[in-house]
């Protein structure tokens, strides 16, 4: 499988990662919008937001410390449409505030989109040392600060930006 580049509109949005994590927070309002829009247009279930704890085989903090993070279940028969929602995802993830993409059922180990890697948005794939985790039909993403904390800018670009959505799979 060949990983399309991100093809962005706009400049390269800085990565914050987990410098928010709170342990004492909750899951933010424009995570969960953006969730549920997901949800509504393409039936991905909720599997999760704020979750205060390091991520997988580290000590270091999880993204969802921030509340701005959250994992969307999809059917296994999905999985050609969720490579094109993820790479539609990546190419408008200024308009979108998104920051990260984890698609753990891609290719042989899975693949992870950051909005900045190396001073542009790209596409990693991802190899047997260095992955997400055991693949599993669900997808990780997380959401800027600002987008995050305001989920009117969440439908606003939502908006915007779905007609750009096109797919041959129905």
């Amino acid at each position: 499988m060949t990983t399309p580049k991100a093809t962005s509109k706009t400049n390269v949005m800085p990565y914050t990662g987990n410098k928010d994590a709170d342990p004492k927070g909750k899951a933010t309002a424009g995570a969960g919008k953006l969730l549920d829009i997901l949800g509504t247009k393409w039936g991905f279930k909720n599997l999760g937001i704020y979750a205060y704890r390091p991520m997988r085989g580290s000590t270091f903090i999880s993204v969802h410390g921030t509340g701005r993070a959250f994992d969307a279940g999809y059917k296994q028969s999905q999985q050609e449409l969720v490579t094109q929602i993820c790479d539609w995802l990546a190419n408008n993830h200024v308009a979108l505030g998104i920051e990260e993409i984890h698609q753990y059922v891609w290719g042989t180990h899975g693949r992870g989109f950051r909005c900045n890697r190396d001073g542009k948005p790209g596409w990693k794939e991802w190899d047997a040392e260095n992955n997400g985790g055991p693949g599993g039909y669900w997808i990780h993403v997380e959401v800027s600060p600002t987008f995050a904390q305001n989920p009117r800018l969440i439908v606003q670009a939502w908006k915007k930006e779905i007609h750009t959505f096109v797919t041959a799979i129905v």
